[in-house]
């Protein structure tokens, strides 16, 4: 018979990997942003990005949630690397948003599409100019979000396999 904490570990796993999934079409999308020129398509695929918002959210909460309670279920809490992935996933989260209220938002309103303003969703507005959606789109990183997110994880994994300090 399973233990509760091999219930816990594998929802932990699950979740962890379904925000991956749910996530890799805002990364594939970022990275074709920046060769776009029609406003349509970018359009399009800013609310292919959106459809799976509730998905990646949703299975952060359940993995950052199952990851605390493993953490008292072996009383990892007294060990530097549970601290330091936990940090290291606030970090990551927090620029990640940063990085999305920035820039991704910023070009949903210039675009005339519905967006997200201090965590509420805002309506529609008049187009933009397509020279400043194209401005918008020249700032956007997709090198570097990919670099601080996948990057990230990875560390993360690392810490919580080896478990080094």
């Amino acid at each position: 018979m399973y233990t509760l904490y091999e219930w816990v570990k594998f929802l932990h796993v699950i979740a962890s990997v379904t925000f991956m999934v749910s996530h890799g079409a805002s990364i594939a999308i970022s990275f074709r942003l920046k060769g776009e020129s029609d406003m349509d398509k970018v359009k399009t695929m800013l609310d292919l990005s959106g459809t799976m918002w509730v998905a990646m959210m949703l299975s952060l909460v359940v993995a950052a949630i199952a990851g605390v309670v493993l953490g008292f279920m072996l009383r990892w809490w007294s060990q530097w690397w549970i601290w330091i992935s936990t940090v290291l996933l606030l970090v990551i989260t927090i620029w990640m948003f940063t990085i999305g209220q920035g820039t991704f938002h910023k070009l949903r309103k210039a675009l005339g599409m519905p967006y997200q303003a201090g965590g509420r969703e805002m309506p529609a507005e008049e187009p933009a100019p397509v020279e400043e959606s194209k401005a918008l789109i020249a700032k956007t990183r997709p090198h570097l979000m990919l670099l601080v997110g996948y990057g990230g994880f990875v560390v993360i994994i690392w810490l919580m396999m080896f478990k080094p300090f």
